[in-house]
């Protein structure tokens, strides 16, 4: 047997032995569950492979899981509840200082989300693949950097509402911003956990159907409570507006006619 044909032979035995153990070829979330790595391997980095980062792979499944759940309920909490509500404060309160407690709310809704991007990131660099493939953390990079401008139109908008007493294109511009990035917030949510549940293998944690499910059921009735005081916030300043017409009209005329009574009451005298 020649030498060649030994070393082929040695060759194809170490591909066997390899192929009995399950390392097979790096699939689209690297060696691993996904590529047909050790599914009982706890080593991040033997997983998938020597390009996983040094602090990830450093890290515990539970330590990653707790750290993309919080994630994940910051980010709702910011989305589906505080944004929302904060947003329906304005439009059903009537009290002195309601522009304010308004501004205060949202800002605490932003320092959350902010929590929440923080994780985000982390993730983004210290997992093994690109993130930013996915729409999920995409779409939050963009959300983090529409929610900058947001406070400064609400600031300009308030200004302009108190000098002038009627919406500018400051006031319109933080009201529909405000409304993308609340809807846009909650679909991105829906995203994260689809994104999550087709790679359990670093995140360590895999939402149920039932987490899904809820999470659409709770986002979907918020929306439409949202949107329900936005309709009513604008059809109760249109009403109001009508009344002050009204009103503006009534005391233009009512002078105009004192006037012409007194004129004929002048006249009869004379």
């Amino acid at each position: 047997m020649t030498l060649s044909t030994r070393t082929l032979l040695l060759s194809l035995a170490i591909t066997a032995v390899s192929a009995q153990r399950g390392h097979g070829p790096p699939g689209p979330w690297g060696p691993g569950p996904f590529g047909g790595g050790d599914d009982n391997d706890d080593d991040f980095a033997s997983q998938y492979g020597p390009g996983a980062n040094a602090d990830f792979a450093a890290g515990d499944m539970e330590s990653r899981r707790r750290l993309i759940i919080a994630h994940g309920v910051l980010a709702a909490l910011a989305f589906v509840i505080f944004f929302p509500l904060g947003s329906i404060l304005i439009r059903l309160g009537s009290f002195p200082g309601l522009w304010l407690i308004h501004g205060l709310f949202q800002l605490f809704a932003y320092a959350v989300y902010l929590a929440a991007f923080g994780i985000g990131i982390w993730m983004i660099n210290s997992m093994p693949i690109d993130l930013l493939d996915n729409y999920h953390p995409t779409i939050g990079i963009v959300l983090f950097a529409l929610l900058f401008f947001q406070p400064i139109l609400g600031f300009v908008h308030h200004l302009k509402f108190k000098k002038y007493s009627r919406r500018t294109v400051w006031s319109h511009g933080h009201l529909w911003l405000g409304r993308i990035i609340i809807t846009l917030g909650m679909i991105n949510g829906g995203l994260g956990l689809l994104l999550a549940s087709d790679a359990p293998a670093f995140t360590g944690f895999v939402p149920s159907r039932g987490h899904m499910i809820a999470y659409g059921v709770v986002a979907g009735i918020m929306w439409l409570l949202w949107v329900a005081a936005a309709v009513h916030g604008e059809r109760k300043k249109s009403a109001a507006k009508k009344v002050v017409v009204v009103k503006e009209v009534e005391t233009d005329l009512t002078p105009t006619h004192t006037t012409n009574k007194e004129y004929y009451a002048h006249r009869n005298d004379a």
